[in-house]
C-alpha cells in the first residue's frame, strides 16, 4: 500500500505542472472515488478511466489541447487503455524528454511508435517543429490523430504517418507492404536529417539495430526499451558507441542503470543530454 501512496504523490506532482486547477481538482475527486480499486490493483487504470474530460496542458510554457474524452469516444470498444495515462508518462512525467536540451525550433522528428500521435503533437508545438514523421502498424488512431492535430491548429501534412512496422532495410524489403526502414521515411519524406527520433517499438528495436546506419542521419534519441520481449539489447550501445553517441540507461523511476534493466534511453551525438 505504501508503494502505491507514493506512486499517487509522484504521479500528483507531476500532473500538478501541466494541469489546470480544475482538472487537479477533477483529479483529486476521482482518486478518493477510485482509491479501493486503486489499492486492490496497484495499477492507475481506474484513474485513467475516471478522468476522461477534454483538458489543456501547459507544458514548459506551451499551451497544449488534448481532447481526452473524445480521443476515448474514438476509441471505445478498441481494448485501448485510457488515454489519460499517456498523458501522465508523456506530458506530466514527460518520460521522453526529460533532462534533453532540444535547440529549438527542432526542425524534423521520427515518432516511432506513434500511437495517438500525443508525441508528434509535443514535437509540433513545443519544440517548433516543421514535420513529425510518425510511424505506427495500428491504423485505428488515425482519426485520433486528426482530432489532435485540429483541436491544436496544426496543418496534417506537417504530420505524415507510416501505417507499417519500423525495422532495418532487409526486413522492409523481404515485406514492404508491412514494413518501412528509416532511409526509406528519409528519402520519401525528403528529409536530410532527423533531429530527434523518439522510439518505442514494443520489441522491434533489436531488428532496428541489427542495420544501425541510420544513426549516422540522427542527432538525438529518446527511446522506451523492452528487454522482456527481446531479450539482450547489447548491440544498442554498442551501436551508439560506433557512431560517435553519448548515452545514458535509465530505469522506471529514471535512476542510472545497465541494458539489461533499462526502460529507457537518451542518447545524442550533438551534446544535448543535460
Amino acid at each position: 500500500m505504501a508503494s502505491v501512496v507514493r506512486r499517487i504523490v509522484s504521479e500528483y506532482a507531476a500532473l500538478g505542472r501541466v494541469l489546470s486547477p480544475g482538472d487537479m481538482f477533477a483529479l483529486g475527486v476521482a482518486t478518493v472515488a477510485h482509491a479501493p480499486g486503486i489499492l486492490r490493483t496497484r495499477k492507475l487504470t481506474e484513474l485513467d478511466a475516471a478522468m476522461r474530460r477534454n483538458v489543456t496542458v501547459k507544458f514548459d510554457g506551451s499551451v497544449i489541447a488534448l481532447p481526452i474524452r473524445d480521443i476515448d469516444r474514438l476509441l471505445e470498444g478498441k481494448g485501448d487503455n485510457p488515454t489519460f495515462g499517456n498523458l501522465r508518462e508523456i506530458y506530466a512525467r514527460n518520460c521522453y524528454l526529460d533532462r534533453l536540451k532540444m535547440q529549438r525550433p527542432v526542425q524534423a522528428v521520427l515518432d516511432a511508435g506513434a500511437n495517438r500521435g500525443m508525441f508528434s503533437i509535443l514535437a509540433l508545438t513545443h519544440l517548433g517543429t516543421e514535420v513529425a514523421v510518425g510511424v505506427e502498424p495500428i491504423s485505428s488512431y488515425v482519426p485520433v490523430l486528426h482530432l489532435l492535430l485540429e483541436a491544436n491548429k496544426i496543418a496534417p501534412e506537417r504530420a505524415p504517418r507510416y501505417h507499417r512496422f519500423l525495422t532495418n532495410p532487409t526486413a522492409e524489403s523481404e515485406d514492404p507492404e508491412h514494413n518501412v526502414s528509416i532511409p526509406t521515411i528519409m528519402r520519401e519524406q525528403k528529409i536530410h536529417r532527423f533531429q530527434l527520433a523518439k522510439i518505442d517499438i514494443e520489441g522491434f528495436e533489436k531488428e532496428l539495430f541489427l542495420e544501425p546506419e541510420w544513426l549516422a542521419c540522427v542527432d538525438t534519441i529518446c527511446m522506451e526499451l523492452h528487454p522482456q520481449f527481446v531479450g539482450d539489447l547489447s548491440l544498442i550501445p554498442d551501436a551508439l558507441r560506433k557512431y560517435g553517441f553519448t548515452y545514458r540507461l535509465l530505469d522506471q523511476q529514471g535512476a542510472p542503470t545497465d541494458i539489461s534493466n533499462a526502460m529507457f534511453l537518451q542518447a545524442s551525438c550533438t551534446g544535448a543530454l543535460a
